[in-house]
């Protein structure tokens, strides 16, 4: 059977080629058996060039090491998680999984991964939680590891999808936050490391920032999990309709992640996502979405001392043919110690339908930014999805490949969204990982993506679906999923490859 690829695309903007050329210009600037706790030693950390979003290191590294931010192991009927480990190189390979509980000691598993292929290792039923956090030590440079987290489909979420890390940081921000009606916010502080973590906690609300003496010098004990509610009664941020999170280690370093639960008129379902390890001056994201049946609102975080001003510049898909679809534009100020939040579905200049998105400052690398995107499915269940863009880097290098660890289960259309940083032509290419290595995907190979420019992808046929998927270019890209949920969306990151360039 023959593989089937749609298109669907269109430039950003040809009638502002000057803002188009700063933006790709400033990008290319700064762009099996199981042990007890006592028994887990010293992790194996990577040495990487600095704190980003996920990425696979070279090739040539003897081990890498992964921090997934953690999924829900109450033992809870249909509520569950996971973590795929996938082996990009032509040997077998073994990874170390240690799963980090709030409520019991450590573990440790060792798993086997054949060459050029995945392991799904169910973390609830090797370890029991609130949420249970997992650090993967894969032998051999050649790897990469994604989290998912299992919720009924009547809830809202078949799966929250989210790529793990290879850093840790001493520094952690979310920009998005809810704690109305029944909304509910979790903070997960995972230590996978043998010496103890403390943190300051902090709220940023409209009611300026609260930093209750409780989180002052909070403690994270030894390869464990600490969960926050933030809209706890009395110590937390309770009824905010906006409530951006700082957290900030005064010894150590740790991995932090997000779980957010709402059922409204606006948002559904859980979402669980990792947060930012920096602040940056730019931030991408290569989906989104205005229309009756979504809902899109962006959250910038400003933790710094002085105001800011942010630009953010949406860029209508339209069809490819289409290269005059306008870009939009807003400006916002973002008080000190503050988050202000831009609805999509209210900016009346933008049209309907699909978008990409760039919020920049010139006032140095200040902010956060995160978006929650709710679609709608044809039953009305809805799917809320949160995550931080991809921001650039201070060492100047960028992205020119990103990996899937294991493309959908069943056939999706419009699963991959792919944009063009540069202002230049570039080609793509899609391949999967069979028994010998990378193999093209028909119909995929030298994709013309022009200059500025944004395509869709349908991952339809039998030979990507539950395969480690593989987009190169010849130049700088991003690569966002869309993940069946429900009978509906989710959205995620896929994994970039290591920057260079």
């Amino acid at each position: 059977m023959s593989t089937k690829i749609k298109l669907r695309g269109g430039r950003f903007n040809r009638r502002y080629p000057m803002l188009v050329i700063t933006l790709s210009s400033l990008l290319g600037l700064v762009w099996l058996g199981q042990q007890p706790r006592d028994d887990l030693g010293v992790a194996s950390f990577n040495v990487a060039p600095e704190v980003w979003v996920p990425y696979v290191p070279s090739d040539d590294i003897l081990e890498s090491t992964w921090f997934c931010p953690g999924v829900p192991a109450t033992g809870e009927t249909d509520v569950g998680g996971a973590v795929i480990v996938t082996n990009t190189s032509d040997q077998p390979t073994s990874a170390r999984v240690t799963f980090l509980s709030d409520t019991a000691a450590a573990r440790t598993k060792i798993v086997d991964v054949p060459a050029f292929d995945r392991v799904q290792v169910d973390v609830d039923a090797e370890q029991q939680g609130t949420f249970v956090a997992t650090s993967v030590e894969i032998l051999g440079g050649g790897g990469l590891v994604e989290q998912r987290a299992f919720y009924p489909a009547s809830a809202g979420l078949g799966q929250s999808v989210t790529p793990c890390s290879i850093n840790l940081s001493s520094e952690w921000y979310l920009a998005e936050g809810y704690t109305v009606d029944l909304a509910e916010q979790m903070l997960l502080l995972s230590n996978p490391s043998a010496d103890q973590v403390v943190v300051d906690v902090s709220f940023h609300t409209a009611s300026g920032t609260i930093e209750p003496s409780v989180y002052n010098g909070l403690p994270v004990q030894p390869y464990s999990v600490r969960v926050i509610d933030v809209g706890v009664e009395g110590g937390g941020a309770r009824g905010e309709a906006s409530v951006g999170v700082s957290v900030r280690a005064v010894r150590g370093a740790l991995m932090v992640g997000r779980s957010m639960t709402a059922d409204d008129d606006r948002r559904g379902g859980t979402s669980i996502s990792m947060a930012a390890p920096l602040l940056a001056d730019r931030w991408w994201f290569a989906d989104g979405v205005k229309g009756p049946q979504a809902s899109e609102r962006f959250s910038v975080l400003n933790p710094t001392d002085e105001a800011v001003t942010v630009r953010a510049t949406f860029f209508p898909a339209g069809e490819a043919e289409d290269v005059a679809a306008e870009a939009v534009t807003s400006v916002i100020e973002v008080a000190s110690y503050d988050v202000a939040v831009i609805d999509a579905g209210a900016l009346a200049e933008l049209s309907e339908g699909d978008h990409s998105a760039v919020f920049s400052t010139l006032d140095g690398r200040s902010i956060v930014v995160d978006r929650a995107l709710t679609r709608v499915s044809p039953s009305g269940v809805k799917v809320t999805s949160i995550a931080a863009g991809v921001p650039e880097r201070r060492d100047g290098l960028a992205p020119t490949s990103w990996l899937v660890a294991a493309g959908p289960s069943v056939e999706v259309e419009t699963g991959l969204v792919i944009i063009n940083l540069d202002n230049v032509d570039r080609e793509v290419s899609l391949s999967t990982y069979g028994s010998n290595g990378l193999v093209a995907v028909e119909g995929s190979t030298k994709m013309m993506l022009p200059a500025a420019s944004r395509i869709v992808v349908d991952l339809t046929e039998t030979e990507v679906l539950g395969r480690p998927i593989a987009v190169e270019s010849t130049g700088r890209l991003l690569v966002e999923r869309r993940v069946p949920s429900a009978d509906a969306f989710s959205s995620a990151w896929a994994i970039a490859g290591m920057p260079c360039c």
